[in-house]
């Protein structure tokens, strides 16, 4: 479907679906993450809290001023979520981790495949 942000539904439940696969530069990565932004401000303004949600970052390359920005949407994000699973971190994107976990207090659980991670969220 493309990058963004979007609701997907597993097992009746929701699931905040955020797509950050296979971006190569850093203006790309910019302007998906200002497009998620807008997408969590309108769930925010539409009252949803505890949420489950899901990142994938396959094939993306993370860095610099996107990892600064991804922080900082992460910081906001965790207003809204219950629980946080993560796709696709892989060598240096282990350290990439480690740091948005410490800045945002999200506890992005990774998992190696979409459907570990979309199993653990939707566990009561």
């Amino acid at each position: 479907m493309g990058n963004g942000a979007r609701f997907i539904e597993y097992k009746g439940k929701e699931i905040y679906f955020v797509d950050y696969t296979n971006i190569k530069t850093k203006e790309k990565f910019l302007e998906v993450i200002k497009g998620t932004n807008a997408f969590r401000e309108e769930t925010k303004a539409l009252g949803k809290r505890n949420i489950l949600m899901l990142v994938d970052i396959t094939g993306s390359y993370v860095y610099g001023e996107t990892l600064d920005a991804l922080k900082k949407a992460g910081k906001l994000t965790k207003e809204i979520t219950k629980k946080e699973a993560i796709v696709g971190v892989t060598g240096a994107k282990k350290i990439m981790l480690k740091i948005t976990q410490m800045f945002t207090g999200m506890q992005l659980r990774p998992f190696d495949t979409i459907d570990q991670a979309k199993e653990w969220l939707t566990q009561e």
